[in-house]
């Protein structure tokens, strides 16, 4: 009876758009655990090494001590003399040794942007709730794939992290950490328009944030970064590069539909919190430079990921986060390639 409840529930959030599940400002940490049930037809395979001594689902190209046997190879310095194959060393005169591939664990380490620009949208919801969507549904895949899972988020002040833990508890930790930490940077964002008078709180340096990333992400570990790519300079390129040669990086870019393309001819007030203006839409040469210049910024992040084999996915506010993983990542796709959502 239990199961067969189950399957219905299971069942009932699959057939539920991912939207519905969610506050256009507020996360909602049901919310977030129900994606659960949307992450079952993604997969994280790569062909990227893997480091870790435990077991998982991944087949690793590392090769080392395990109970599968690879090849037998001339002996080099520094393998495992208890490895020797003596009857293969006797027969031929020359030391052998045993090499074994392992099945072994990848953690997936997740790392949400949550600065400022973040907290912004005009369709369905903030880019905060769409890149912790992806989160969350990243988190799960990960699980699925009987990984353990970790992650960092930051904001302007301060960061929070959590090693990979294993298990669904483990997802539900990460989850709760990211709920608190985004809900909390809205109350503090809301107070800060109320005191405009208040002095600004010293930014975080976030070369230091990257160099924090590097001692705690293991090389070999899948790392998805969501982020709205809004400080896409040499400084974050370079991390970025760095991350990427030592692990498999899923890049999330958040966008809002404003941000590709100004909205119908008008006047419109707009305000940072703390300034206001009012923009003119009804200039056409202001309207195509703004859309040249977000595909232009595309292009170069494109081509960014491309050159640095990161797997690229455009997230807008308004589209469902569970198929545009499912188009990029899905049992049926390839991680292997750059995807790409064009709008």
């Amino acid at each position: 009876m239990s199961r067969l409840k189950d399957k219905q529930t299971r069942n009932k959030y699959q057939a539920k758009d991912d939207k519905s599940a969610y506050s256009p400002i507020m996360l909602d940490l049901q919310g977030l655990i129900q994606l659960r049930y949307q992450s079952t037809h993604l997969s994280l395979g790569s062909q990227r090494k893997a480091y870790s001594s435990l077991s998982g689902n991944y087949t690793s190209s590392f090769k080392g001590r395990g109970l599968n046997f690879d090849e037998v190879r001339p002996y080099q310095p520094g393998d495992d003399i208890r490895n020797i194959d003596w009857n293969v060393t006797a027969r031929t005169g020359m030391t052998h040794t045993k090499v074994f591939k392992e099945e072994r664990e990848r953690p997936v380490f997740i790392i949400v942007d949550l600065r400022k620009t973040l907290f912004f949208g005009t369709r369905h919801c903030l880019k905060s709730v769409t890149a912790a969507k992806a989160a969350a549904l990243f988190a799960w895949a990960g699980a699925d794939n009987s990984n353990r899972i970790g992650g960092l988020i930051f904001d302007d002040n301060c960061h929070v992290e959590m090693r990979p833990k294993g298990g669904h508890q483990g997802v539900v930790q990460f989850l709760k950490l990211l709920h608190d930490f985004h809900n909390q940077s809205i109350e503090v964002l809301q107070k800060k328009q109320a005191k405009t008078n208040e002095p600004p709180i010293e930014e975080m340096d976030v070369n230091l944030l990257f160099a924090r990333m590097k001692k705690t992400i293991h090389p070999g570990s899948i790392v998805l970064f969501a982020s709205d790519l809004h400080h896409f300079d040499t400084d974050f390129t370079l991390h970025i590069q760095y991350l990427s040669r030592h692990n498999d990086v899923i890049m999330a870019h958040i966008y809002d539909t404003f941000e590709r393309q100004l909205p119908p001819s008008g006047l419109y007030g707009i305000s940072n919190g703390t300034q206001s203006q009012t923009l003119d839409a009804n200039d056409s040469t202001l309207q195509q430079s703004f859309a040249e210049s977000f595909v232009q910024k595309n292009e170069v992040i494109e081509q960014f990921c491309l050159s640095n084999r990161i797997h690229l996915i455009h997230l807008a506010t308004d589209d469902s986060v569970a198929e545009q993983f499912l188009a990029a990542l899905g049992k049926d796709s390839s991680v292997r390639r750059v995807a790409r959502s064009r709008h």
